[in-house]
Protein backbone atom coordinates (compact mmCIF):
# COMPACT_ATOMS: atom_id res chain seq x y z
CA UNK A 1 0.00 0.00 0.00
CA UNK A 2 2.61 2.09 0.67
CA UNK A 3 4.57 1.50 -2.56
CA UNK A 4 1.22 2.56 -4.60
CA UNK A 5 0.51 5.59 -2.66
CA UNK A 6 3.96 6.96 -3.37
CA UNK A 7 4.07 6.14 -6.97
CA UNK A 8 0.64 8.06 -7.42
CA UNK A 9 1.83 11.06 -5.08
CA UNK A 10 5.14 11.34 -7.46
CA UNK A 11 2.97 11.04 -10.56
CA UNK A 12 0.40 14.02 -9.54
CA UNK A 13 3.16 16.46 -8.12
CA UNK A 14 5.81 15.97 -10.47
CA UNK A 15 5.30 19.47 -12.80
CA UNK A 16 6.71 20.06 -16.33
CA UNK A 17 9.79 21.38 -16.94
CA UNK A 18 9.23 25.08 -18.54
CA UNK A 19 10.51 24.80 -22.06
CA UNK A 20 12.54 28.01 -24.02
CA UNK A 21 9.79 29.08 -26.53
CA UNK A 22 11.61 28.39 -30.02
CA UNK A 23 9.19 29.10 -32.70
CA UNK A 24 9.10 31.40 -35.32
CA UNK A 25 5.87 31.81 -35.18
CA UNK A 26 4.67 35.75 -35.23
CA UNK A 27 1.48 34.54 -33.47
CA UNK A 28 3.75 33.87 -30.87
CA UNK A 29 6.47 36.61 -31.26
CA UNK A 30 4.91 39.87 -29.07
CA UNK A 31 7.44 42.27 -30.48
CA UNK A 32 5.99 45.26 -31.69
CA UNK A 33 7.09 45.98 -35.79
CA UNK A 34 8.32 49.96 -35.91
CA UNK A 35 7.50 49.82 -39.97
CA UNK A 36 3.89 49.04 -39.32
CA UNK A 37 0.99 51.55 -39.57
CA UNK A 38 0.42 54.08 -36.90
CA UNK A 39 -2.39 54.52 -34.67
CA UNK A 40 -4.28 57.53 -34.88
CA UNK A 41 -7.28 56.57 -32.65
CA UNK A 42 -8.93 54.15 -31.04
CA UNK A 43 -12.56 54.33 -29.90
CA UNK A 44 -14.69 51.37 -28.02
CA UNK A 45 -17.86 50.90 -29.96
CA UNK A 46 -19.92 48.13 -27.80
CA UNK A 47 -19.93 45.32 -25.87
CA UNK A 48 -20.16 42.15 -27.77
CA UNK A 49 -22.57 39.29 -26.27
CA UNK A 50 -20.35 35.77 -26.33
CA UNK A 51 -22.21 32.99 -27.09
CA UNK A 52 -21.30 29.03 -26.36
CA UNK A 53 -21.38 26.36 -28.98
CA UNK A 54 -24.70 26.20 -29.55
CA UNK A 55 -25.88 29.99 -30.01
CA UNK A 56 -26.76 30.54 -26.27
CA UNK A 57 -24.97 34.00 -24.39
CA UNK A 58 -22.66 32.89 -21.56
CA UNK A 59 -23.33 36.06 -19.93
CA UNK A 60 -19.92 37.26 -21.06
CA UNK A 61 -19.31 40.01 -23.04
CA UNK A 62 -16.09 41.80 -24.63
CA UNK A 63 -15.13 44.98 -25.79
CA UNK A 64 -15.47 46.06 -29.37
CA UNK A 65 -13.09 48.83 -30.53
CA UNK A 66 -12.87 51.00 -34.11
CA UNK A 67 -9.24 51.83 -35.07
CA UNK A 68 -8.21 54.73 -37.21
CA UNK A 69 -4.50 54.15 -38.79
CA UNK A 70 -3.14 57.45 -39.62
CA UNK A 71 -2.10 57.52 -43.78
Amino acid sequence: MCIYYWTLHQIYTDMAKKRKLNSKNPKYNKSIRPDGPAIDKRIKMCDAAIRNATGNKTGETAAVYAVYYKN
